[in-house]
């Protein structure tokens, strides 16, 4: 089996655009070239890695898996770019970050990880709490840099840098009646029992895009627990919307969940990093800059997630 870089390239930015002209446009190359790429992956693999619909694609549980395999693959590849055109690795220091527990739980890690190996000597203070929190101690100068989710900073004294735009679907389980459906609006949603999570203003960013379309859902239970979220939907007690970036197949009991589009625009969750404008960045800080950027915008399409 022959894998190459492009084929994972391409994969990926089909996956994360939900479209194959979308995806081409991004890349500047032909929609056929893509369609012929993962049809080839598919023949290698011997598994169905896509399927169509008619806003875009979806990707199969199978699809799914191997996306999170070429992340993988492109974070790495970015690590070796980032090892060969950069000598300072030696810089020792502390660097003081904010979190909030989204980002904590579904995106932090992985990243520290990285970039512990390729700056062993800078010394990473976590700090977690609340976005307004965190963004008072920027404002306070009591933080360095932190990495939030940048859709709902609103602050005029902060800069922010986007690196991941994560797609919100409706997430349901097995065989229900909704996923039969090759148009999901929010409409159909109405009609259904509605699972909000309430971490990291997850109500209020939820309520402010069903506003627009002037609808309320049928909210039974609130929640500060994922795990709550992904069991109650898996058996079938209701639905919710959810971005991809906490999305996982399959509830703690493993009862299947699934992740469908909506067919009306739901605004992405952004996550990225957020700074004071009026704050000098020290070395260690600049490194971890410099190092994101690398890991989000060099050889890899994750920021063009749809």
């Amino acid at each position: 089996m022959d894998i190459t870089l492009r084929q994972i390239k391409y994969f990926v930015a089909a996956a994360e655009m939900g479209q194959i002209v979308g995806a081409a446009n991004v890349l500047n190359i032909s929609p056929s070239s893509i369609t012929e790429s993962i049809k080839e992956l598919e023949r290698n693999t011997g598994v169905s890695l896509i399927t169509r619909h008619r806003r875009g694609i979806n990707l199969t549980f199978d699809g799914y898996r191997f996306l999170q395999h070429c992340y993988n693959i492109n974070a790495s590849v970015s690590d070796a770019e980032y090892a060969l055109k950069n000598s300072f690795t030696d810089i020792s220091g502390d660097l003081s970050l904010g979190i909030t527990v989204t980002v904590a739980g579904y995106f932090l890690a992985p990243l520290l990880a990285r970039f512990a190996r390729t700056f062993p000597q800078i010394k990473v203070k976590l700090f977690e709490y609340s976005r307004d929190k965190v963004e008072e101690m920027l404002l306070e100068d009591k933080l360095d840099l932190a990495v939030l989710l940048v859709s709902n900073v609103s602050n005029p004294g902060l800069s922010t840098e986007t690196f991941i735009s994560s797609k919100r679907r409706l997430w349901t389980s097995v065989n229900s009646p909704l996923s039969q459906n090759k148009n999901i609006t929010l409409e159909d949603i109405l009609k259904e029992p509605y699972i909000q999570l309430m971490i990291d203003e997850a109500g209020t960013t939820h309520m402010s895009f069903w506003h627009q379309y002037n609808s309320k859902p049928q909210i039974i239970f609130r929640t500060k627990s994922i795990e709550a979220v992904r069991s109650m939907v898996g058996v079938r007690s209701g639905v919710t919307i959810l971005s991809d970036l906490v999305y996982r197949p399959w509830s703690l009991e493993g009862d299947r969940i699934e992740a469908h589009e909506i067919y009306d625009d739901v605004p992405t969750l952004d996550v990225g990093l957020t700074w004071s404008k009026r704050r000098k960045h020290s070395k260690c800080a600049r490194r971890f800059i410099e190092f994101c950027q690398m890991e989000y915008t060099s050889g890899n399409l994750r920021t063009n997630i749809a």
